[in-house]
């Protein structure tokens, strides 16, 4: 979700240096965009000790600017030392920014929102268009099309539904000869199995996902069905049409932008949400 936002700054500062300070795992994915000449390991299982040693090489430094993304208790520390030790200027909606963005009450705007309302107090704009072929990637097997793409896993199962109603839009999709891909980590498998005991041919991609292939297959896909989960926010970068299932709460309102790509069915429960309705819903929008 902070994808457009990091593409903007570089845009609005194209002869900046520009170091990004983030997580061992998100290293070998930001890397590929070209966003930033340095990428800075700060784990959030090191802290405290070695993030207050990473702060202390990174005010020697002396950045022009501090922007803050991630917005949590954990930053608004770090802004506490640059804002004491550095003449840094601070983009930030947690305490000690020069330029503090007040954030709404959940669910009044989405994440996305946010970010770019926060950097509209820095001169930074939303470009709205996004180029990201760079997570483009050549699958080793060719997509066959038409297709639509599953991701049915989530780390919080209160946001997930049921990999049995899955697998039954599965099954529609392959009733009108489409081709079904299924995607996500090995900690999905049990969701994923559901799916594919039940579609003989839809193609398991679990295990063998990453981002760019996430990416690379939504970009092919007529129709992407996913939980309120990262790699759904992977596959959205598509810009294809993708349906959400969805609590009906202030979390999801925050996460998922509204525009003409982004279909959202929601219920108090996610869990209550029928195949039945999905289907209605794919109909009725003729989304495929």
């Amino acid at each position: 979700m902070a994808i457009p936002a990091m593409i903007s700054i570089r845009k609005k500062h194209p002869n900046a240096l520009i170091h990004l300070i983030t997580e061992k795992k998100y290293i070998s994915l930001l890397a590929k965009s070209k966003i930033f000449d340095r990428i800075i390991i700060d784990n959030r299982k090191d802290f405290f000790l070695k993030s207050i040693l990473n702060l202390f090489k990174l005010l020697s430094i002396k950045y022009n600017t501090i922007i803050d993304l991630q917005n949590s208790r954990r930053t608004s520390l770090y802004n506490l030392f640059f804002r004491l030790f550095a003449n840094s200027c601070i983009s930030s909606s947690r305490p000690f920014a020069h330029f503090r963005y007040k954030i709404p009450p959940q669910g009044l705007e989405t994440s996305r929102e946010g970010l770019f309302n926060q950097l509209k107090l820095i001169n930074i704009k939303n470009n709205k268009y996004f180029d990201y072929t760079w997570l483009k990637v050549k699958l080793k097997d060719q997509i066959i099309q038409p297709c639509v793409l599953i991701i049915p896993g989530t780390s919080n199962k209160k946001k997930q539904w049921d990999p049995k109603k899955f697998a039954e839009i599965a099954q529609y999709c392959e009733s009108k000869k489409i081709t079904v891909y299924v995607v996500g980590t090995k900690e999905d498998l049990s969701s994923a199995n559901v799916i594919l005991k039940n579609c003989k041919k839809a193609i398991n991609k679990i295990e063998f996902s990453p981002p760019e292939v996430i990416y690379s297959i939504a970009l092919k896909s007529s129709l992407i069905f996913s939980n309120d989960t990262g790699p759904g926010h992977i596959a959205s970068l598509a810009n294809n049409h993708i349906v959400w299932l969805l609590n009906d709460d202030k979390v999801s309102k925050a996460n998922i932008n509204e525009n003409e790509t982004n279909h959202k069915i929601l219920s108090l429960s996610v869990k209550d949400i029928t195949s039945l309705e999905v289907i209605h819903y794919i109909e009725k929008y003729k989304l495929l």
